[in-house]
């Protein structure tokens, strides 16, 4: 099947659902299709490597495009940040020498 039948199908379809989705894009086209699911991939944890090689791309590089961090992953980052054991205060412990410093007083 060549290239253009397939956009050519995904259009027919897509003006088919426009009046109960007029939300949809426009213009839609296949590689959307590719676009969305790799990222949806790697938004569900599936390494960057791996997506490549499922995308037939020569360099990982080609394929950080994809890699669009979901709030969640955000999220789950930052909660996942750990402190150090012995880690020492670097300020003082006094509320009139801090607002000193930062020019309060």
């Amino acid at each position: 099947m060549s290239v253009g039948n397939v956009e050519r199908i995904i259009k027919k379809y897509v003006e088919e659902l426009r009046p109960t989705h007029p939300d949809l894009p426009k213009t839609v086209y296949p590689h959307m299709f590719r676009r969305t699911r790799s990222t949806n991939l790697y938004q569900d944890g599936v390494e960057l490597e791996l997506i490549s090689r499922i995308l037939g791309h020569s360099s990982t590089e080609t394929t950080r495009i994809y890699a669009v961090p979901s709030m969640e992953m955000m999220r789950k980052a930052m909660e996942s940040g750990t402190l150090a054991v012995n880690e020492e205060q670097q300020w003082p412990d006094d509320d009139d020498e801090i607002a000193r410093l930062c020019g309060l007083r």
